[in-house]
């Protein structure tokens, strides 16, 4: 028997047989608003009404249009556990590939940049993250529009009625005693890189579970750490489509409006 197996035994052992345990999945925080990347309070009030109603692609600020065409700056932020302070997070090449589908579908858009830890200039040691640094670094990289996404995770791992006959040994592999889940949740804004007002807003998540053997537990994990985050962000991406369409569309239109005075003798 090797050392996980009776270290499993042992934690059993304080488990009336037939009864699970009911550790409940703490929900994970991916809230722009309280993280302090936001000052203006009452952008940070709009934006967690918006959040909170679960409003998708809501324009928060109708005065300010995009300047078009232009790259967006794209920058992923990972949250920990109280939701406050978050870093920069690596978006991956899958990922930014997806991030460029979308933009490709909208004209005026040329394209995405990610934003990393480079992009804050010559001080190489992890930036503080506030929306002034994130506008500043889109700006060195010559983008008029900004996309901030914030990601959080939160997982639990309960034993079942069925632990019970891991007693028998065989049972820490063959029966499914451990019940597993998964959440991840996703909150982004566009922002106007020359005002720093935000245009709009959008969420995604995904909760998977499942159940497995005691022995499995790391790798059935592992899988569900992979697909509870890429199931949120297609989440995300699908709200983000929409809102990409009312920000340009709200530019084209004001970029019509001023030809059209200019066109006036």
């Amino acid at each position: 028997m090797n050392t996980r197996a009776i270290y499993l035994l042992i934690g059993l052992s304080v488990i009336p047989g037939g009864c699970g345990s009911h550790r409940m999945l703490v929900e994970p925080r991916a809230a722009l608003e309280r993280t302090g990347l936001i000052k203006n309070a009452k952008q940070a009030q709009r934006l967690e009404k918006a959040m909170t109603d679960g409003q998708i692609a809501q324009l928060l600020d109708l005065d300010v249009k995009a300047k078009l065409p232009t790259t967006l700056a794209v920058a992923k932020l990972q949250s920990n556990c109280s939701g406050y302070q978050p870093v920069l997070d690596r978006i991956d090449a899958e990922e930014l590939k997806a991030w460029a589908k979308i933009a490709a579908r909208h004209p005026g858009l040329h394209g995405v940049q990610p934003i990393s830890n480079l992009s804050f200039g010559q001080d190489l040691r992890a930036p503080r993250i506030t929306l002034h640094s994130l506008r500043t670094a889109a700006a060195r990289l010559h983008c008029e529009l900004l996309f901030v996404y914030m990601q959080a995770d939160s997982y639990v791992d309960n034993y079942n009625d069925a632990a019970a006959l891991y007693w028998s040994l065989v049972g820490l592999w063959v029966v499914p005693g451990n019940r597993l889940e998964h959440k991840t949740v996703m909150q982004a804004i566009v922002v106007d890189c020359r005002t720093g007002m935000i245009l709009g807003t959008a969420t995604g998540d995904s909760r998977k579970e499942t159940a497995c053997p005691a022995m499995f537990v790391d790798i059935q994990k592992a899988k569900l750490a992979r697909q509870a985050p890429a199931a949120a962000l297609a989440d995300l991406q699908g709200g983000c489509d929409k809102l990409m369409s009312s920000v340009i569309s709200r530019a084209a239109t004001g970029s019509d409006s001023a030809r059209s005075t200019r066109r006036v003798p």
